[in-house]
């Protein structure tokens, strides 16, 4: 069988042959040779006279492959085929293996940038909470300085000595190109022996000595003064990254000379727009009522206190406070959103827009206007013997707390805010939730403690400039009748709170002046 299939082969391979020389002679030695060769072999002889005519052909013209010549091509098909498989084979391999480098490179490239991001993210958030916990400890140092009770002077020392380890664990973090790391650790721990070292001696029952008060007051002044400059870096994006080396940083950025600016940003703590206006949210709605109202009768209050009479159905929200929701749109294509609270119709919240853009205090005349708008309004709104505590100014507008009273004492957990326009005069928002989850009606304790003894209770050195009966949350569900002291220690102001059944030290606050307005910490 295979002896068939070679004899097969070898008969194809003659019959290509001798077509080739048909081909050869046709186009090159004319019809006469062929003729010649026809006659002289005939037909059987036509093999021998195509192998004659091929033997005439210089053997170095077959290794030359020359194209003129159909035979030569054709025997040189194979080689041709190889040769046409190198000229475009192997490009396309060079460029297969380029673009695979290509992508290669592209993975590892963002491989790297993945982790440059990463590292820039994690020094940017240490150095962020370096600067908050800078603060923090700064508003407890100053605390400190009028603690009267040995709970609150314990427990601030103890926020002072977990605040210098979180600080220097924060700068082990940070590139040592970019702040001093050893002036400041040393500083940072030094502040936080020292408290352990006071928190021994008050639990050795030592007291506070004059050269202890002089070390807080020098150790208050250098974080103050540590802390402003961090958070001057923080407010102008001055924030380390990976590519910080440069070992004079330091010194040539506070070189600079950065404007400081008492701007409530650059202090990020714990801040309040006043004593407990926070206050968190309790698992019941006291204030809201019992009658149920239906939407229209809802849209009518809606169009009361807002002064239009375009209210358009927003929907309704459903939870602890469900409520009728409104929306409308004025002439100059501002809208006005607000909620009244299905179970008694009071106002959950509303929200406009103000007129103008200043973002400075006003003055005395106009602040005092705002807040006989805001009280105004808060009476048309079912809020009755309501005590303006403090406010912030900005986007136009002031924002002025109101706390409920009753006989006298200030109920902060009953909390109001008031939105009101410093070009118009009208109210453009406010945000009862506060007020909605704490109101109800209070049986309150009679005082144990005189108002001279409660005096007595507050340190030395506080210069007290105001006394007042308050009523402060301490838990979520539980409030103390305190008496609130205002004054100053140094170019501070604190408000402390004095329990007026135990005497005992419950609350300190630090009072921030901006040129916004009053805030607390």
């Amino acid at each position: 069988m295979d002896e068939k299939i070679r004899r097969e082969e070898m008969s194809d391979i003659d019959a290509m042959n001798a077509m080739e020389e048909i081909d050869r002679i046709s186009t090159g030695g004319g019809a006469d040779e062929l003729n010649g060769v026809w006659s002289s072999a005939g037909p059987r002889g036509i093999s021998d006279g195509v192998m004659n005519s091929m033997e005439q052909i210089p053997p170095d013209e077959f290794e030359q492959g020359q194209p003129a010549e159909p035979m030569r091509e054709r025997r040189g098909a194979g080689g041709g085929i190889w040769r046409a498989v190198g000229r475009i084979g192997v490009p396309v391999l060079l460029a297969v293996a380029l673009a695979a480098t290509a992508v290669w490179g592209d993975g590892q490239r963002a491989l790297a940038e993945g982790y440059k991001q990463s590292s820039e993210n994690m020094y940017r958030r240490a150095f962020t909470e370096l600067c908050d916990d800078m603060s923090n400890m700064q508003t407890a140092l100053g605390k400190l300085r009028v603690a009267g009770s040995g709970g609150q002077y314990m427990l601030l020392l103890d926020d002072i000595w977990r605040l210098s380890g979180s600080c220097v664990s924060l700068m082990s973090q940070i590139p040592s190109s970019h702040i001093d790391t050893a002036e400041l650790n040393s500083f940072v721990v030094r502040i936080g022996d020292y408290a352990r070292a006071l928190s021994k001696k008050a639990l050795n029952d030592e007291e506070r000595t004059a050269e202890d008060e002089e070390q807080l007051t020098a150790l208050y002044d250098s974080c103050a003064r540590i802390s402003r400059e961090l958070n001057d870096r923080l407010s102008i994006g001055d924030v380390p990254t990976a590519a910080v080396t440069n070992e004079g940083y330091y010194e040539s950025a506070y070189a600079q000379d950065v404007k400081q600016s008492d701007d409530i940003d650059k202090f990020p703590t714990l801040i309040y727009d006043g004593p407990f206006s926070e206050s968190s949210e309790k698992r019941e709605a006291k204030g809201l009522g019992t009658d149920e109202i239906d939407r229209e009768t809802a849209r009518a209050t809606a169009e009361r206190l807002t002064g239009t009479d375009r209210m358009e159905d927003a929907g309704e929200t459903e939870g602890t406070i469900a409520s009728w929701d409104f929306t409308a749109t004025d002439e100059q294509g501002r809208e006005t959103g607000i909620s009244i609270a299905k179970r008694g119709g009071k106002i959950v919240w509303f929200m406009g827009s103000a007129a103008g853009g200043e973002n400075q205090m006003p003055d005395e005349a106009t602040r005092e206007r705002m807040k006989q708008a805001a009280l105004e309004w808060l009476g048309k709104a079912g809020f009755d013997d309501m005590h303006a505590t403090y406010a912030q100014y900005y986007s136009g507008a002031g924002v002025i707390n109101f706390a409920a009273t009753k006989d006298d004492i200030i109920l902060y957990n009953d909390l109001v805010k008031v939105w009101v326009d410093i070009e118009t005069n009208e109210v453009i928002g406010a945000d009862a939730r506060n007020y909605l989850f704490s109101h109800t009606e209070r049986e309150m304790p009679t005082p144990s403690v005189s108002p001279e003894e409660a005096e007595a209770k507050v340190s030395v050195n506080l210069e007290i400039e105001s006394r007042e009966l308050a009523l402060i949350p301490i838990t979520v569900e539980t409030e103390r009748l305190c008496y609130e002291f205002k004054g100053r220690c140094g170019e501070d102001e604190y408000i402390v709170y004095i329990d007026a059944q135990t005497g005992a030290e419950q609350q300190i606050f630090v009072i921030i002046n901006t040129e916004n307005g009053q805030l607390t910490a």
